[in-house]
């Protein structure tokens, strides 16, 4: 009888993830119509707010989407990530739930920096930023996408979560 625990097999890491500007998401992209979702819910140049952010306001089509991750501060500040909310087209997108669990322990550690500095981004800049990446995926080797992280800010102003939105995208590398 074949003994499949005796054989590890290594998911692949990362393979790129890329800042890209605002005008280079497709207008017409989930990504873009994210963006103006989270704009809409307060006047800029005021950051919203997690109570501005209602699931019965957000549009159908960018809902399943959506990840929602609260900003945990480090006393010698660090900042890590707890994963909320995970839309259940991101969650088949990526292969896998992270709710409640931290950045740090879902990334492996190859990544687990990287990734953790392109939330801290959004965090320190308390504006949204966009990326275009080619991510590993638990079942096919690797899912493209646009992503967007949006700050959320109790006080309007101390980033204290971040929504956020992965999508596919066609094969291309570049957008």
């Amino acid at each position: 009888m074949a003994r499949p625990d005796l054989f590890v097999f290594k998911k692949p890491t990362f393979l790129s993830l890329k800042r890209i500007a605002l005008e280079d998401v497709p207008e017409d992209s989930l990504t873009s119509a994210a963006y103006r979702f989270w704009r809409g819910l307060a006047a800029e140049p005021g950051i919203p707010a997690r109570t501005d952010f209602r699931p019965e306001i957000v549009p159908r089509d960018i809902l399943p989407w959506l990840f929602l991750m609260d900003v945990i501060r480090a006393p010698d500040g660090r900042l890590d990530y707890r994963y909320r909310l995970n839309g259940t087209s991101n969650v088949a997108l990526v292969g896998r739930d992270p709710v409640g669990r931290l950045a740090s322990e879902v990334f492996e550690q190859s990544d687990r920096r990287f990734m953790l500095d392109s939330f801290d981004v959004t965090v320190q800049e308390k504006n949204p930023t966009f990326w275009v990446g080619d991510v590993p995926h638990d079942r096919i080797e690797q899912v493209n996408i646009w992503r967007g992280l949006f700050p959320l800010a109790n006080d309007r102003e101390n980033v204290d979560r971040i929504l956020g939105i992965a999508v596919p995208r066609p094969g291309e590398t570049e957008p």
